[in-house]
């Protein structure tokens, strides 16, 4: 609990961006939560698909909180069509590895990031 009340108050309204209606949390805000808080962790690529359309990233990311230990994988993929011809290999690879970190992250501490957004970011109506 000491630990998600941390990470509420690392978040800010700039670590978040407004994606078709969804409040979507952005790199640097989640690698904040990582780098920030008194925990250890491991982000380990367990597969990787780089073809010329595309590249495939998996990996799973082990949290470590004193005894407390917990795992969630993440997937990402980039097409290549989505760099719109700046960057290559390098790139497209490094956004899918970026998006399956963002989705582990987003399984292991969603709760929090779903409570800073509904309760700093949304408007309520009334």
């Amino acid at each position: 609990m000491a630990t998600k009340k941390h990470v509420l108050k690392l978040l800010r309204p700039h670590d978040f961006v407004l994606i078709n209606g969804i409040y979507e949390a952005k790199r640097d805000g989640l690698i904040k939560i990582l780098s920030s808080l008194p925990i250890s962790y491991e982000w380990r690529l367990t597969k990787t698909d780089v073809r010329d359309t595309y590249s495939k990233i998996e990996g799973k990311l082990t949290v470590n909180v004193g005894d407390l230990i917990r795992s969630s994988s993440g997937l990402g993929i980039c097409e290549f069509s989505e760099l719109r011809g700046n960057g290559g290999l390098h790139f497209c690879t490094a956004r899918a590895e970026t998006r399956a970190l963002k989705r582990a992250i987003e399984v292991l501490f969603g709760s929090v990031i779903n409570y800073f957004v509904m309760n700093y970011l949304e408007v309520k109506v009334a």
